[in-house]
């Protein structure tokens, strides 16, 4: 997928303003709006593919087929689909595209024409007269239920007999006075607070025991309706030729599944935007955006039963026609082995993956210790199947071991930009991706309160750079066991892993700590010949930035990030290793860490993978890992600390005493504190007063998450007027779940 004439353009003359040596080698994918591929088209190469049952699965951009695209006035927009009032939405409810049915749960002679009532032929029917040979008395109590495939505003139905009504003139079938004579109408809104167990709670809506009109019209109050249910309470024979179902406003929820985007090689995605608007009330309508990434094209796994560990229902058994299977555990997603054709690949299948002597655990092991090129050999697809038997088939999920699960929706605020900044490399959120994948695909949640309440998403665009700067980034962090709060000298170590000749290489690093770095000490490569490079900023004061040692500089230490730069890494094989002195406040703090070009014009970074980066002993500690260096291990990156009895701890005022007269020196104190172990925002208070313990000034109040943090206090009391010299007590107090603490300090003032 290369990006639109359009905006190579804008991004050819962005690298031109930049200069030769800065060249722009992300590219930017846009879909929608003016600039961008049409949504219809999905967007990638791949047509996405949406699991409809644990056994059926369906191509299409838009699950239930209620999105709108292009809606009026709205070029290249998306929105949920808005009702037509005068549009029978009950047909079609039963097509792929929609996913629903019509059935009868307790006739089944009638299950065949049932299709009959909702193709919006008013010469078909579903016949049930007593003059058609029908025994009248077993009409009474017939079920017909339809599920609409999606949730709609409902406020009308409408049903009749053929040549009733006169928009369906039938002149060969006078039918007009075979009408149901009583019936009740049952209506579900298909959420699962309004189900038992997966079956509809249903709700009347209305009922008639005799009714005296050929063309039945009912309105009911505005409500989202999925499933419905006609009940015949008479039993005179009748028939229908149409069952109409009208609606109201916009459908309540509704999904965009984009095709899967295929980079052609590994890639880092970058910052992901989009502009989108509301309708109605802006409070009763949103948008989430998703994202998955993955290392092979089908986001979908397709399973069979592995032969021989059928296991039978009880009562059921070989010959009984109440024979069925379960599945827990015993599911496997490669081929038969007649379908392979390689024929190493077969044989592994035959003896290993197939073997009923081998543990399925350990056969599942076994496959995906396979190269993704093999397994992708052996993977069950939907042609793969299909040809199963029904009792062979296993269930359709999605595939968590080649693709990541969706991720949490993107934060609006930060995602949603203007239209004019679609394309702006410096706005929107980066997608979550800790690895370079090859494939990508992106999904849109609409959901609505109101029915004249809908939001709608204009254009999406997201960054790739391909090839990227390593095949996978290993790191690791020590020691990783750290007192609560105090100085601790960490070393953290990336071990590069590379692709020769085809990924980019790095010369930055960032690394993500809790608090700010108070020094850093020894930074170093050490290439895979054994040649070594290094750089020791022990001495150096990090007031004044960048600090350059030769090719080493340390270039930023922000409150919660450490940036170091160095020759660049391209081996595979090399290793990084940065010393810096920082605190931890919270059992398991991660430093995360990001690699990146200087020299790639781009803002993308590639995400440090935890693991067994090196041997990291040293200093009187031991390295606990047992595993090969470059096995990825997760909780490498991350420290602990004892879990704190004391969640509020190193609250002082810095400086003890100050003079607040106006000259600019030592005009405030700093009301220091450090939180601890508290992962959900706490509210903190910070309160003077004067020896005699009446309240001088309401410094501080909000919400805090564990970190250090500092309150000015400039000598003024609550009315704004210096307070008279001498000493004053403060407080901080937090309020969290396992309780209030409190800690106490005192101050000087001095003119």
């Amino acid at each position: 997928m290369r990006l639109p004439a359009r905006l190579m353009i804008r991004f050819a003359a962005l690298a031109l303003a930049l200069g030769p040596a800065c060249p722009v080698l992300a590219e930017v994918i846009v879909i929608g709006g003016s600039q961008g591929l049409s949504w219809e088209s999905g967007g990638g190469g791949i047509p996405a593919t949406v699991i409809r049952t644990t056994r059926t699965v369906e191509r299409t951009n838009a699950p239930g087929g209620v999105i709108e695209y292009s809606p009026q006035g709205r070029s290249n927009w998306i929105f949920p689909q808005r009702a037509d009032t005068t549009r029978n939405i009950a047909v079609g409810a039963a097509s792929p595209e929609r996913g629903g049915e019509i059935t009868s749960p307790n006739t089944q002679r009638i299950r065949t024409d049932l299709p009959n009532i909702i193709d919006d032929d008013g010469i078909t029917a579903l016949d049930l007269r007593s003059a058609a040979g029908g025994q009248s008395a077993r009409v009474l109590g017939i079920l017909i239920d339809l599920d609409l495939g999606a949730r709609f505003g409902v406020n009308r139905f409408r049903f009749f007999p053929r040549n009733a009504d006169p928009a369906y003139p039938a002149p060969n079938f006078p039918f007009q006075s075979d009408f149901m004579r009583g019936f009740e109408i049952f209506v579900n809104d298909g959420t699962e607070e309004t189900q038992r167990e997966g079956i509809p709670i249903l709700q009347t809506v209305a009922i008639q025991t005799q009714n005296t009109e050929s063309v039945v019209d009912i309105l009911i109050p505005p409500q989202y309706v999925r499933f419905i249910r006609l009940k015949s309470l008479t039993t005179a024979g009748f028939e229908i030729a149409e069952l109409q179902v009208f609606g109201t406003g916009y459908v309540p929820e509704a999904r965009y599944v984009s095709n899967v985007f295929d980079f052609g090689d590994l890639a880092l995605l970058g910052r992901l935007r989009w502009t989108a608007d509301q309708l109605g009330d802006p409070g009763l309508s949103k948008v989430q955006v998703r994202t998955r990434t993955g290392v092979d094209p089908q986001p979908v796994e397709f399973n069979k039963v592995r032969p021989g560990e059928r296991v039978f229902r009880v009562g059921g058994g070989a010959g009984s026609s109440t024979q069925g299977t379960t599945f827990a555990g015993l599911q496997v997603p490669w081929k038969r082995a007649e379908d392979v054709t390689d024929s190493r690949l077969s044989e592994l299948i035959q003896t290993v993956l197939d073997n009923g002597e081998v543990d399925v655990r350990e056969a599942l092991e076994q496959f995906k210790g396979l190269s993704a090129d093999q397994r992708e050999l052996i993977t069950l697809d939907q042609n793969d199947y299909a040809k199963l038997r029904n009792e062979d088939k296993g269930d359709i999920r999605d595939d968590v071991t080649n693709w990541s699960g969706w991720s949490p929706p993107y934060d609006a605020a930060l995602g949603q930009v203007e239209p004019e900044r679609i394309a702006d490399v410096a706005g929107g959120v980066q997608v979550a991706a800790s690895e370079p994948r090859r494939y990508f695909q992106f999904a849109l949640d609409f959901s609505s309160e109101e029915f004249e309440s809908a939001a709608g998403v204009g254009a999406l665009a997201f960054e790739m750079l391909s090839p990227p700067f390593a095949e996978e980034l290993i790191g690791e962090i020590a020691p990783r066991i750290a007192a609560v709060g105090e100085k601790t000298r960490f070393t953290y170590a990336v071990m590069n892993k590379s692709r020769p000749g085809e990924d980019r290489g790095f010369d930055r690093l960032e690394i993500d700590t809790p608090l700010r770095a108070g020094a850093v000490g020894r930074v170093q490569i050490r290439r895979p010949a054994g040649r070594v490079e290094e750089a020791d900023f022990s001495d150096a004061s990090l007031e004044r930035l960048p600090l350059v040692r030769g090719s080493f500089s340390v270039l930023e230490v922000r409150d919660q990030a450490l940036v170091i730069a160095f020759p660049p890494i391209e081996e595979s094989g090399a290793l990084l290793s940065v010393e810096f002195d920082n605190g931890v406040l919270r059992y398991g703090t991660t430093f995360t860490g990001r690699a990146s070009d200087s020299q790639a014009g781009t803002a993308i970074g590639q995400e440090v993978v935890a693991g067994n980066a090196a041997d990291l002993s040293g200093g009187g500690r031991q390295d606990p890992d047992l595993q090969p260096v470059g096995t990825p291990l997760a909780g490498n990156l991350s420290v602990e600390v004892p879990i704190a009895r004391d969640l509020l701890i190193n609250v002082q005022a810095d400086p003890a005493v100050f003079t607040p007269n106006g000259d600019g020196a030592n005009d405030q104190a700093a009301i220091r504190y450090d939180i601890t172990n508290i992962a959900r925002p706490a509210p903190v208070e910070i309160r003077v007063f004067d020896l005699g313990g009446r309240p001088v000034r309401h410094l501080y109040a909000a919400a805090e998450l564990s970190g250090r943090f500092a309150r000015p206090w400039d000598g003024r009391d609550d009315e704004g007027k210096l307070v008279p010299p001498g000493n004053y007590l403060f407080t901080v107090d937090l309020e969290a779940g396992t309780g209030s603490q409190r800690q106490l300090g005192v101050v000087g003032v001095a003119y």
